[in-house]
């Protein structure tokens, strides 16, 4: 059961205040505007480099020997974009909060990162990840699980320019642009809420539908004994329950060439074991000159994350010029599901049902 307990003192998260985001990789050039004006400086540097007035736009591009400004002002490899004043940086044509991180990698190309404070990081979060309109305390749920797995992405360090990336290697985030009244509310009625396990804040792994079964943790080497695999009676009301789908056999094959390997022309595609969650561990996929074994995540890859929804698949055969898939979820279905979470707030649960179901054994803190 989920409880409310004092902040824990040592807590890896409790110095969790601010969050890097990445929200642009490999760029050749990057666009960026603030209604009160901006000022661009080097790291560490009091001294800007370019000051834009109010309005203007600025464009950034990376030369052979660092970062380019306004087409002229040359930099160093690492640049700071702050707004002057309480307003938000429109980059490439979406809004942020925070400031901008540019850095120009080893490739030529440039990172764009957003710095910014956490909670205001979930507003755009909850936005993307939710539909405004469920319930409150299914959007309440989600910004503790998306807090949680942001808090822990910080306190791991895991790459030494951003904590965490937009999109679906991290969590969705649409910045001030998916920003609703009920997502900032979401956020504002939770602030500071995560779920720990042992002292420490939990990734909070979520996904939009198990289609009636949590994936273990262990699918996303996390195997952690809060995310088990449990049968899930809720979201009936899901458009992801079950599903079929034809992936084309052609560019299935070629991406099957380059990422695994020759077989030939394939003449099957034949399902392995599955795992207590009903989740294929393997894929066999044979041709004419061979044959080979494939994880059920990299099949799901391979043909296409939004086309094969989930590996959760109960049938799969080769058809004519297709792959013939049928199954049920979407997403790694690790943790929360998102419509599970809208059914029990649907049928009256709170919070506490909601977060305990899905996460065993965690319990609510605050940072």
């Amino acid at each position: 059961m989920l409880v409310f307990v004092f902040a824990l003192a040592g807590s890896r998260a409790s110095s969790a205040q601010t969050i890097r985001v990445l929200l642009f990789s490999h760029q050749l050039q990057t666009v960026i505007a603030s209604e009160g004006g901006l000022v661009v400086r080097a790291p560490d540097n009091a001294q800007p480099l370019l000051q834009p007035e109010v309005n203007t736009v600025m464009d950034v591009h990376a030369g052979p020997d660092g970062l380019v400004l306004a087409g002229a002002v040359q930099a160093g490899n690492r640049v700071l974009a702050e707004p002057l004043m309480d307003a938000p940086l429109v980059i490439d044509g979406r809004t942020y909060r925070g400031r901008a991180w540019i850095t120009r990698e080893d490739d030529g190309t440039m990172d764009v990162i957003d710095e910014l404070d956490l909670e205001q990081y979930l507003y755009g979060v909850v936005g993307a990840e939710m539909d405004p309109t469920w319930p409150e305390v299914a959007l309440q749920a989600q910004a503790i699980a998306s807090r949680s797995y942001a808090a822990a992405r910080v306190a791991l360090h895991q790459h030494p320019g951003y904590d965490v990336a937009s999109g679906e290697q991290d969590q969705a985030y649409g910045g001030v642009n998916v920003e609703t009244q009920r997502s900032v509310d979401a956020v504002e009625s939770t602030r500071g809420v995560v779920m720990v396990y042992q002292y420490h804040v939990i990734t909070a792994y979520y996904s939009s539908c198990d289609g009636g079964y949590t994936a273990d943790g262990s699918n996303l080497d996390d195997p952690e004994p809060y995310l088990h695999a449990v049968p899930d009676p809720y979201a009936a009301e899901s458009p992801h329950l079950s599903w079929s789908a034809s992936v084309p056999l052609a560019p299935f094959a070629q991406s099957f060439r380059e990422q695994v390997g020759d077989v030939g022309d394939i003449t099957a595609v034949t399902a392995g074991p599955a795992d207590a969650s009903g989740r294929l561990t393997s894929v066999t996929v044979a041709g004419t000159t061979g044959s080979r074994t494939i994880s059920g995540k990299l099949f799901r890859q391979l043909a296409g994350r939004h086309v094969v929804k989930s590996t959760r698949i109960s049938a799969l055969a080769l058809q004519d010029d297709a792959i013939a898939v049928s199954g049920s979820g979407f997403g790694h279905g690790v943790g929360m599901s998102q419509w599970g979470a809208k059914d029990m707030a649907d049928q009256g649960l709170g919070i506490n049902a909601i977060l305990s179901f899905y996460y065993r054994g965690a319990m609510l803190s605050k940072i």
